[in-house]
């Protein structure tokens, strides 16, 4: 007698419930990740670069002396995780040509620019030596040990 496949019997679906059921919570962590490294904040020297874009990028550059105006902007939530918005209107434009959310101590970010305006850094290549893409947080602390 010949031996005939007549069906196949998989696990049912509703045993694994609880993994479909909780599996949308992982896409929000894979997407605040992508979207996070997708935007990158740059100070030096001489200019401000940003960055933003996951697979087409947008390169805008502004130089500190073209500066005219920094706020920082930062709801009752973002000022318990100390985060905010930092604001930049340059001299060609009226109101704010350039506007980056979510940034850690916005307001040390601000204090890092106007004395950057103001040549209060003698030598700011010795404060970005040490500045990881990573390491954020670090950096801004730094600064703040440093230069206050």
């Amino acid at each position: 007698m010949e031996d005939r496949l007549i069906k196949v019997v998989r696990c049912s679906r509703w045993k694994f419930f609880r993994y479909y059921a909780f599996s949308w919570l992982l896409i929000p962590l894979i997407l605040a990740y992508i979207f996070r490294r997708s935007v990158k904040f740059r100070i030096y020297s001489d200019r401000i670069v940003l960055e933003e874009g996951i697979l087409s990028k947008d390169l805008k550059v502004i130089f500190i002396s073209d500066i005219r105006t920094i706020d920082v902007r930062q709801t009752f939530l973002q000022r318990m995780l100390r985060m905010g918005d930092l604001l930049i209107a340059t001299s060609g434009t009226s109101g704010y040509e350039n506007e980056v959310q979510g940034l850690p101590n916005p307001a040390r970010i601000k204090d890092i620019i106007s004395a950057q305006r103001s040549g209060e850094i003698s030598e700011p290549e010795e404060a970005y030596e040490s500045v990881d893409e990573d390491e954020d947080d670090e950096f801004i602390d730094d600064y703040d040990d440093e230069y206050e």
